[in-house]
């Protein structure tokens, strides 16, 4: 009797699910054998089949399958998994240990050693959990763990143990932004050229960090200047970090304040659902192509061109909580706006039962003193329970001691903390004997913070300082102005301060408005710093419309208020259709003008950007144009912009990314980051790194992905679209956990092959079913199905293949094949191939 043949799509997924026959349940700690009687298939006359592998359950076949994973009866995942083969010839899944972390499991129930102990191999899981099941359903493809729920954990989710974290690979990194800028105003000529560079060396869990910027110009030359050069290295049983250089004090409690020396820091990161830093948005109107530097105590930290029209940065690195920013608008006419941003956030509350921490000691780093004083820092949050948190901290060094107390409340229409600083300082000897003050500071802190989609962002804040405080920066400037012949009190001393910053989006469709204020005196100077910025924006059907005003100070201290309107609407469509843009803005002084432009993106994964504009001005420039141009290639971004007026005009242009390099040579990327993946798929040049726009698998077959969140699962995931014919991945996702500012490998195994249906001719009986395929390599690269008919994948145009039937070597033959040429660069196509099957041949 031959066997029976299904025709088309029947016989097509016949063979690509080849045991749908046998579909069961089966749970992987049961031990039972289970016999099948082959005569129930139709597997023709005489025919043996090796169902041996089949007889511990386990449907599936060795390899990687996508299957749904229920964790105690809830989905909680649906990925590849691989399937391997144990001693006795059961199929089961391989639980790793990045498939097992994503699962809600205490981890502090296990044993430390659990995950490290097995990193690279198959955990057993029901020997590690007592009275945890796995079960397979190959019929659904469904996956189901169960443990005992005191082994389950409800928040675990967003949490990694350390033993997890990934410390990277050695590299060194190189991110790099420079710009270039040129105008002319009249008989003024003005040129200026700045890098800003992070670069750095991974060796283990030590990474070494500098940071610097070089700025030039036509009339003072060129500097660079050295923001830090540090190490750090990340300590996880303390949940924390040493940092050894030039580093920063935390800010949580005291001002930031750069030091040479050692620091040891907790950091918020590592614990699950942790709250993150904080950076300050700058807002902004530029009237022309504009020159955009901001400043952070004396220090150089962004250099950027602007488009005219209302800006906005958000992208500033957090450099710690104190210290207000300073922004100067160089337009290309020559003329200032300058102005701050407050930049302080109140006291976090703390986790009940967790704590924060910090302790720094070595020298004060300010290249604007004459000598660096010593400097030593302690600081501790204690969250003691859900409402409550209290803080605490010295700080001293050469003559000055401070101690502050406080503490956090959490209530429902937002967060309130309140402190007192205690200060004694020494500022010297003077005619009639040393200079001896003390003094207190006290403050008051609120915020508020819904990650709700109409998000609210506030933070207030009021410190009042008596006569006789002064804070550790305070008394280092004011003894290096006494030494230089200064009076003393040409530092000016604070007595009260008062600061707002608020987003805050409205309900019902009304839009959302920000406010940043501040008001500031001092002991030992007449009048008030005032400034403040206030937006409101919304949108009506496709219609976008905002109001910005605020008051800044220009480079001679004059202050200056101005107002914008601003109108946008998209001419199309489609997503990267052009949008047009008005705007009028106007200020105190009688300046106004109307402003007209078109800005749009193009190409894949909008890698082109573009805006033009056009601005009549009632002063200075009159009619005046703009362009500017934004391109990301795979490997940097460049961005060129030109303006021109009357008796004016500026070109600018720039690149910027990171270069890596590592083992196997170099790597570059169009984006900047602190945190890595390098991503190796040799073969699988082209492919698309899923989730990161503009990532793809370089010529090398390497890619940089940007951004990775440290100390938490990041998931990297291949789409193989736009690759060569023929090419497969073992699995296209795999999730890492990186350490802050490593830079990760993640390896993927790529193969090139074509699927094939093989019908055998000439045979009285059939090749028995289930029996493997394999190549002269001796690799399986199919399974025989009903009737004889093999499905395959097949890594070359031509070769032989050999059927193996270990149960019975008679049932063992071989054949040759050859691909047709139009299916070999197209992956979808299932060639189909008649052939005949002869017995090996034997060589003597």
């Amino acid at each position: 009797m031959q066997g029976i043949t299904l025709p088309g799509k029947l016989a097509r997924l016949c063979c690509r699910l080849i045991m749908s026959a046998l579909t069961f349940t089966v749970q992987a700690e049961e031990a039972s054998v289970i016999e099948f009687d082959p005569s129930f298939l139709i597997l023709g006359k005489d025919a043996v089949s090796d169902l041996a592998r089949f007889s511990h359950g386990g449907s599936a076949t060795p390899g990687i399958h996508r299957t749904r994973l229920f964790f105690n009866n809830q989905l909680y995942l649906n990925q590849e998994i691989a399937f391997v083969t144990q001693t006795d010839k059961s199929v089961v899944p391989c639980l790793t240990p990045s498939l097992l972390i994503q699962l809600p499991i205490d981890h502090t129930r296990l044993a430390e050693d659990t995950f490290a102990r097995q990193a690279n191999h198959c955990i057993d899981l029901p020997a590690v959990i007592p009275g945890a099941s796995v079960t397979f359903d190959s019929n659904g493809q469904v996956l189901n763990i169960e443990v005992p729920q005191i082994y389950e954990s409800r928040t675990a989710r967003a949490s990694v143990p350390p033993s997890l974290w990934d410390d990277g690979i050695p590299a060194a990194l190189l991110g790099y932004n420079l710009n270039a800028y040129s105008s002319e105003s009249r008989d003024d000529n003005y040129s200026n050229m700045y890098a800003g560079i992070n670069g750095g060396i991974n060796l283990g869990r030590w990474y070494l960090r500098h940071n610097g910027t070089w700025n030039w110009n036509n009339r003072s030359g060129g500097r660079y200047q050295t923001l830090n050069t540090y190490a750090q290295h990340d300590i996880p049983v303390i949940k924390g970090r040493v940092s050894i250089g030039q580093v920063n004090t935390s800010g949580q409690l005291f001002d930031t304040l750069p030091f040479n020396g050692i620091k040891l820091e907790s950091d918020e990161r590592m614990e699950p659902l942790s709250r993150r830093g904080y950076a300050p948005e700058i807002h902004g109107i530029a009237r022309t192509n504009a020159r955009v530097t901001v400043y952070q105590k004396g220090n150089l930290i962004y250099d950027t061109v602007v488009s005219p029209g209302a800006f906005v940065i958000d992208d500033l690195y957090p450099t710690g909580y104190g210290g207000d920013l300073e922004v100067m608008v160089h337009e290309a006419d020559g003329s200032e706006q300058y102005f701050q941003v407050p930049y302080a956030s109140v006291t976090p509350l703390v986790r009940p039962g967790m704590a924060r921490y910090e302790f720094s000691v070595g020298k004060l780093n300010n290249r604007y003193l004459h000598n660096n004083p010593l400097l030593w820092q302690g600081s501790r949050q204690y969250g003691v329970n859900n409402l409550l948190t209290i803080y605490g901290g010295v700080q001293g060094g050469d003559n000055y001691y401070a101690g502050q107390g406080g503490g956090a409340v959490a209530m429902p229409f937002g967060a309130v903390s309140a402190d007192i600083t205690h200060a004694r300082s020494n500022l010297g000897n003077i005619d009639t004997g040393e200079d001896k003050r003390r003094g207190e500071s006290y403050r008051i802190s609120y915020s508020k913070y819904i990650a709700e989609t109409r998000s609210q962002f506030a933070l207030a804040a009021y410190r009042f300082s008596t006569n006789g405080y002064m804070d550790y920066l305070t008394v280092m400037q004011t003894r290096d102005r006494v030494y230089k012949g200064y009076d003393r009190d040409i530092i000016r001393r604070n007595k009260s301060r008062y600061t707002l910053t608020v987003t805050q989006g409205l309900p019902d469709n009304w839009g959302q408005f920000y406010l940043s204020s501040s008001i500031q005196n001092y002991w030992n100077a007449s009048g008030n710093d005032k400034q403040y910025q206030v937006g409101y924006s919304n949108s009506w059907k496709r219609l976008s419309y905002g109001v910005n005003g605020g008051r800044t100070w220009n480079a001679y201290g004059h202050s200056q208020d101005t107002v914008s309107l601003n109108f946008s609407l998209p001419l199309g469509a489609s997503y990267n259709s052009p949008i047009g843009q008005f705007s009028y803005d106007r200020s105190s002084n009688g300046r106004h003008n109307q402003r007209a432009g078109l800005s749009g993106s193009a190409g894949e994964d909008s890698s082109f950007n573009y805006g033009l504009s056009a601005t009549t001005d009632n002063q200075g420039a009159a009619n005046s144009g703009a362009v500017n141009a934004q391109y990301r290639s795979p490997v940097t971004s460049v961005n060129a912009a030109y303006s021109t007026g009357r008796h004016y005009r500026s070109v600018s242009g720039g690149v910027s990314g990171t270069v890596i390099g590592h083992s196997a040579g170099v790597t570059l990327s169009p984006w900047q980051g602190e945190t890595f993946a390098l991503v190796e798929a040799k073969g699988a040049e082209g492919a698309k790194v899923s989730g990161y726009s503009g990532v793809y698998i370089d010529s090398q077959g390497y890619a940089l992905v940007p951004y990775l969140n440290p100390y938490q699962l990041n998931d990297i995931r291949i789409d193989l679209k736009g690759t060569a014919g023929g090419v497969e991945l073992d699995t296209t996702s795999q999730k890492v956990a990186p350490l802050d500012g490593a830079v990760v490998k993640v390896n993927y195994i790529t193969r090139h092959g074509w699927p094939a249906l093989i019908t055998i001719t000439g045979r009285e009986t059939p090749l028995p079913f289930g029996a493997e395929v394999r190549n002269t390599e001796g690799q399986v690269v199919g399974y025989v199905g009903q009737g004889g008919q093999i499905y395959a994948r097949l890594e070359r145009d031509s070769g032989t293949l050999i059927v193996n039937n270990g149960a019975d070597p008679q049932q063992t033959c071989q054949f040759n094949y050859r691909l047709k040429n139009e299916h070999l660069n197209k992956t979808a196509l299932l060639e189909e191939i008649i052939t005949g099957c002869n017995p090996p041949v034997v060589r003597g």
